[in-house]
């Protein structure tokens, strides 16, 4: 039986940054590209009015006295947004125009409708406007066909992380999906003939399945994408069944039926698939059994298989100790780091520890006047839900260690997602 930091070190010499994929762009945002996205398009992809007002021809208000006089021009046509004209604008005429809409063929500039004068801005297709506009130049309120970006040309490099703002633009440009890296997907099956589904009133000899709503819940807060795959009952075919399935995630997590009962069924089945065992059993209280190997995908990064102990404390213990290093390493967040984060804290009150094993206890931190304070929680063991759900750290009481009392200081874990300095 090895003990945690060799069960660490073996994970990180399985841990592989998972390979870009193809990813719709509504689900892109905040995912790093791999791939620079080119417009099939230019933009604006044609002349198009930046104005409601009237498409006009330049030289109609350049000869009118540096514009200052008004213009009278018979209104020929009317464009919306999404609509075109076959009309081919002469001197004299102009088209009613709205923001967005393609320029007709001729106009060369738009005069905004608050610039109409003598109560005409109203006129449309067959009647007479009069505008005037003293500041009027050439070409104006015309955005021009590819005057943001040209078609070919590259609008999103590689290595940006995508912003909303990206999103929009990935999409004008036709990308309906990119290349990224993308948080791991992981899949959850929790296995026991016991189980029935949190909903449900469990009858005697049946127990709620919490393990698989709380590891979801703990994969998404590591930003990974839980895949929940249900309940696998304690026969081999069905069990084998959905571990096949969930092999074809970046990590499958299974829940109970890792030890060396008649009904732990997990380990043989795994290595029955073609998952290589890389350990089984640490030496740490809570979650002893822990089974973790690896599956070789040719055409992908490894499939990381973590079996964790069914009773939910273990479980959760388990996944904080050493799957959240691995779906922060293969993911590509951070370096993964053989020591836990461990920091030393002042024990307020008194904790019993195990002779043949390390104890992982819960506790409660709180950073003090003169640092960080620990205090261990009544636990009544690794099915003690509610004494966790108190907890915002772990306290090590190292092997062989009778325990400590108030005052020594003494190693903890943060559960980072549940420790907040007093000063936030």
């Amino acid at each position: 039986m090895i003990d945690v930091a060799e069960a660490l070190r073996r994970i990180q010499r399985s841990s592989v940054i998972v390979q870009p994929r193809r990813v719709r762009i509504e689900d892109a945002v905040g995912l790093r590209l791999q791939e620079d996205v080119t417009s099939d398009t230019d933009s604006p992809p044609w002349h198009r009015s930046m104005m409601d007002g009237f498409a006009v021809i330049s030289k109609d208000f350049v000869d009118s006295l540096d514009c200052k006089q008004a213009v009278p021009l018979q209104v020929v046509a009317e464009i919306g947004a999404g609509e075109m004209t076959a009309s081919v604008l002469e001197r004299g005429q102009c088209i009613r125009i709205m923001t967005g809409a393609p320029m007709p063929t001729g106009a060369d500039a738009v005069i905004p409708i608050e610039r109409a004068v003598s109560g005409t801005s109203h006129a449309h297709a067959g009647e007479q406007v009069s505008l005037q506009d003293p500041h009027f130049c050439c070409g104006q309120h015309v955005s021009e066909k590819g005057s943001f970006f040209c078609a070919g040309q590259t609008v999103i490099c590689h290595g940006v992380e995508l912003e909303p703002v990206h999103i929009g633009l990935a999409a004008e440009v036709g990308a309906s999906h990119v290349v990224a890296t993308a948080p791991p997907r992981v899949s959850i099956i929790t296995t026991g003939n016991e189980l029935v589904p949190s909903y449900q009133a469990p009858v005697k000899g049946q127990i709620r399945n919490t393990n698989e709503p709380m590891l979801s819940a703990a994969v998404a807060r590591c930003g990974a994408e839980p895949i929940p795959m249900g309940i696998a009952s304690d026969h081999p075919e069905p069990l084998r069944a959905l571990i096949a399935q969930g092999l074809a995630a970046d990590v499958l997590l299974l829940s109970g039926g890792v030890s060396t009962g008649d009904y732990d069924l997990v380990p043989k089945t795994l290595e029955n698939i073609g998952v290589e065992c890389v350990f089984h059993k640490v030496c740490l209280k809570p979650g002893k059994p822990i089974w973790f190997g690896v599956l070789q995908r040719p055409a992908a990064s490894p499939t990381l298989v973590f079996g964790l102990p069914g009773n939910p404390v273990s479980t959760l213990v388990c996944f904080e100790l050493f799957v959240r290093p691995a779906l922060e390493k293969i993911s590509g967040k951070s370096l993964f780091s053989q020591d836990l984060d461990q920091q030393t804290a002042r024990l307020t009150n008194s904790v019993q520890g195990s002779r043949d094993r390390p104890v992982y206890h819960p506790c409660q931190l709180e950073l003090g006047d003169s640092g960080l304070l620990a205090k261990t929680l009544p636990w009544g063991g690794s099915a003690d839900l509610l004494a966790l759900s108190l907890a915002n750290g772990l306290l090590v009481v190292p092997k062989e260690c009778g325990g400590f009392v108030r005052g020594e200081m003494v190693q903890v874990i943060p559960l980072v997602s549940r420790f907040r300095d007093k000063s936030e």
